[in-house]
């Protein structure tokens, strides 16, 4: 399977969700409210995108996700990061 290739943005979400993954032991991870603005902090061009950017990645298959309902709503919960070469 060919991957279409990323941003320097969508390539460092991807290697920053791959952390977040392996840091959990390859367990889902929900990403609430406030995972989602420390991302934002983490690289600031995705200020405002980053369910957008996670939209892209799982259609780019560089992950999977799908969404859960928590304290604050609907969220994304992460349950798979493919690995970067």
């Amino acid at each position: 399977m060919q991957r279409e290739p990323l941003s320097p943005e969508l390539d460092a979400l991807w290697r920053r969700l791959w952390e977040a993954w392996q840091e959990n032991n390859e367990e889902d991870i929900v990403l609430d409210p406030a995972k989602l603005e420390e991302i934002e902090a983490e690289i600031p061009t995705l200020e405002g995108r980053v369910k957008t950017a996670l939209a892209y990645l799982q259609r780019a298959y560089y992950i999977q996700y799908r969404s859960g309902v928590g304290e604050e709503g609907i969220e994304p919960i992460l349950y798979d990061v493919y690995e970067p070469r």
